[in-house]
């Protein structure tokens, strides 16, 4: 499946969280030092929904459940193109009505060596 199934103008409303790995040393004057922990410290993970029929969700919710281990690029809203894969037990159904379905479900940045 290709991954074009996932444009915006059908997502609902995308959350982005950004976060660091840090090392952190706090000293008895105040001082702090820090220091980046690794070479890939920042990471971003998004929030995502995805509405549609029955027949449509079941293909992006195969798509989700195969790339749980398995990385794909993935083009953010700010446009940047970027490997993600779907984090594990994120994947949640709701049936809205009729052959309507809301699917939830978080990317997370992953990296390749």
């Amino acid at each position: 499946m290709e991954l074009d199934i996932f444009k915006w103008k059908t997502m609902g409303n995308p959350k982005n969280t950004d976060s660091s790995s840090i090392n952190e040393a706090g000293f008895g004057d105040g001082y702090v030092q820090l220091s980046s922990n690794g070479i890939n410290n920042a990471s971003e993970s998004w929030d995502l929904t995805y509405t549609g029929c029955v027949n449509e969700i079941k293909e992006v919710r195969d798509f989700l459940n195969t790339h749980i281990i398995k990385s794909f690029l993935w083009k953010n809203p700010y446009g940047e193109e970027k490997l993600y894969r779907v984090v594990n037990k994120s994947i949640e159904s709701e049936f809205v009505g009729g052959k309507v379905v809301s699917l939830s479900f978080k990317f997370i940045q992953a990296y390749s060596p």
